[in-house]
Order: C-alpha cells, then structure tokens, then sequence
C-alpha cells in the first residue's frame, strides 16, 4: 500500500469510529435519564423506557429502508444524513415541553440514526481491499461499544452537575461536532455503482429470506439477546442508587461494563477452530444466566462481576448468531437474512426492554431478574432447535 492509499485508509477508518461512536452515543444517552422521566413526568419505569425503545424500534424498520434506498442515493449521503439528523434531534429533545413530544423525536430520530449502521459495513467494503477492510471493520465495531459508554458518561457526568435538559444538549452538541469531523474525513464513494432501486427486488430478497424457516430460529436468538442486554441497563441504575446509594456519575461509569464484553466476541474468535457455534452459543447462555443471577445478589462487587459476565455473554452471543444468519444462508438472501436479523435484534431491545420495566413496577430489581432469565431459557429452547433443524438438513 503506498502512502496516498495509508492516509486515505485511515481517514476512513477514524472517520467510521467517529460515526459509530455518534450513533450510539446518540441511541443510548437517554437511558442515563430513565429514573429522572419518572419522577419529573410522573410516570413508571416501563413508561419511562419507551424514550429508548421507540427509538431502537424504529431504527430497526428505517435500516431495512436505507439499505435499500443508498444504492441511489449514494452511501455517504446517507450516512452523512444520518449522523447531522440524529444529532440535530437529539438536541431537540432537551426542548421537549412534554413526554408525547419528546417520543416522537426520539421516534424520528431512531429511523435518522439507522442510515450510519445499514451503510457503513458496506462503504468499508466497497472502498477497502485486502487486510484493509477487516482491520477497519474491526475498529468501527470497537466504535459502537464506545458511542454508547460515551454518550452514558457524558450524560451522567452532566447531570451530576445539572439537568437532563443541559446534559442532552451537551451531548447533542459534542456529537454534531463529531458529525462535522466525519464529513471532511470519509469520501464520497470511489467505487459505488447507482443502482434504480427497485421496490419489487426489495420485496423479494426479504421473502427469500423469510421462507428459510431455520433462519427464524436466528432471528429470533437476536430478539432475546438484545432484550436481555437493554433490560439489563435499562434498570440496573435503580437498585444502584436506590439500594447502594451510587451517584449518578458512578451509575454512568457501570457502562464501561460494555467495553470490557468485548472480551466475549474475541474469545469466540479464538476458539472457533476448536468449538462448534452450537458449544460456544451455548456456553454464551450460560455465562449471561450466570451474570443475570448474581445481579440478584445484594452485594455491590457481586452486581458488578454479575454485570461483567453477562457483557461478555451478550457480545459472545450476538457474535455467534450474526455470523450464524451469514453463513447459514442461501446466496442470494444473504443480504436481505442479515437486515431481517438486525430488525429482530433492535425490536428484541423495544419489547423487552419495555417489559423489563412492568416488571420492576410490580416486583422490583427481582422482577427484572426473572424476566431475563425467561429470555435466556427461551434462548435455550431455540439453539435446541436449530440444532434438531440442521441435523435433519443434513
């Protein structure tokens, strides 16, 4: 690679950690304000988590559109639309006058926030060759652990300070800066071909996609394991301020929680010559009942590890079956199998994420335990069949 090729790869590569990091940070930073929308909209827990589950519910369905719609529009233009939308809504959101409100432009700005994520993977691929790609990859999905701890912090730390309202709008404005960052050091697309779209092949991919049944085992393994993981953090910050007496800033801190499960993707990595994905998925069950279990015990550095183990759980987890839906299906779905399965993983975060906090409403932190237990049976339930699915294929 000579040096023009080295600079412009690493433009490229800084500008998607950028990306990802605003669009996490983005999705995520309202879920340090749950405790603080039910006292000042007097409202319940579950109430309260909607401003995070409409939006995830809507960047689920608004990928499956700008996936489709970049290959006229040009991939850069939408990210570009993407990152400055998502950015300019979340700061109206500090401007809300009441809670109606304020779900619609999370709503509205869910389905801007999905154009980053349904692209990126596809710029990188397009504009990037050999060991190029991979490494840049690898660093865009670093970004996304990092948006959300960092879009958590900042909110935490600031209203420690001050207010929700005044913590929105710093991160608002930190994350629109980003934006502009990011436009000066990605380029347009070299290699990208305009495509007429077409609403008929659209339709179409998705049906192929549908009609493998043993996908939908799949599909639905990423609707409980990001259910599992948004409920988890969703309401965690309850128990910690209310039982352990935590400040917010320390709450915000938990999080990094999110950065250290990492270790659970690269240990799949590791062992995938020496482990089947039906082994390795199902010592990622395990170790996210484990984590959920100890977070039911009323001791702080016992809450902490139990946070820990399901991190490294819920990444090892989603790893496994995101590369399981590609691998698994036919050619021509591909695309199409792997947009189904980011819909049901986001959708899985809106469902039971809200669920999560019915229960804490009714039976408190235990409530939530028992319900992410459930979840992990359940996902039991599913391997057992694909597994019973596969065998029969063969």
């Amino acid at each position: 690679m000579d040096v023009t090729d080295e600079a412009k790869t690493n433009k490229i590569t800084w500008g998607m950690l950028i990306g990802s990091l605003v669009t996490f940070a983005n999705l995520y930073g309202p879920q340090t304000f749950i405790q603080h929308f039910t006292h000042d909209f007097y409202m319940s827990a579950s109430e309260s988590s909607l401003v995070l589950s409409i939006s995830t519910f809507t960047l689920a369905f608004g990928m499956l559109v700008m996936a489709a719609i970049s290959n006229t529009w040009g991939r850069k233009n939408i990210m570009v639309f993407s990152l400055i939308g998502s950015s300019i809504l979340y700061i109206l959101v500090g401007f809300a006058p009441n809670f109606e409100i304020l779900l619609t432009i999370r709503a509205l700005e869910g389905f801007a926030l999905a154009g980053f994520p349904a692209i990126a993977v596809t710029y990188l691929a397009e504009e990037l060759s050999g060991n190029q790609f991979p490494k840049s990859l690898a660093v865009y999905i670093t970004g996304s652990g990092f948006g959300g701890f960092f879009g958590r912090i900042v909110s935490s730390s600031v209203l420690d300070l001050s207010n929700w309202h005044i913590a929105v709008f710093v991160l608002g404005t930190l994350t629109m800066i980003l934006s502009i960052i990011f436009i000066f050091l990605v380029e347009p697309s070299k290699h990208f071909v305009p495509q007429e779209f077409s609403i008929k092949n659209w339709i179409g991919g998705i049906i192929a996609a549908c009609k493998d049944t043993k996908l939908w085992y799949f599909y639905g393994l990423g609707f409980l394991a990001l259910g599992v993981y948004v409920a988890m953090f969703n309401y965690i910050g309850f128990p910690l301020i209310k039982d352990f007496g935590l400040s917010q800033t320390l709450v915000g801190f938990i999080f990094i929680f999110q950065l250290m499960g990492s270790i659970g993707s690269m240990t799949v990595g590791k062992l995938s010559d020496r482990f089947s994905r039906a082994q390795m998925l199902c010592a990622s069950l395990v170790s996210a009942l484990i984590g959920i279990s100890l977070t039911a015990v009323h001791f702080l550095p016992i809450v902490l590890m139990g946070l820990f183990i399901l991190s490294c759980g819920f990444f090892a987890w989603h790893n496994l079956v995101s590369g399981w839906v590609s691998s698994s299906a036919i050619p021509a779905a591909k695309a199409y199998a792997s947009s189904l399965y980011l819909l049901f993983y986001y959708i899985g975060s809106s469902v039971i994420g809200t669920i999560g906090g019915n229960f804490y409403d009714t039976s408190g932190w235990n409530g939530v335990v028992g319900i992410m237990i459930i979840c992990c049976i359940l996902g039991f339930i599913l391997l057992g069949l694909v597994e019973i699915k596969l065998k029969h294929i063969k």
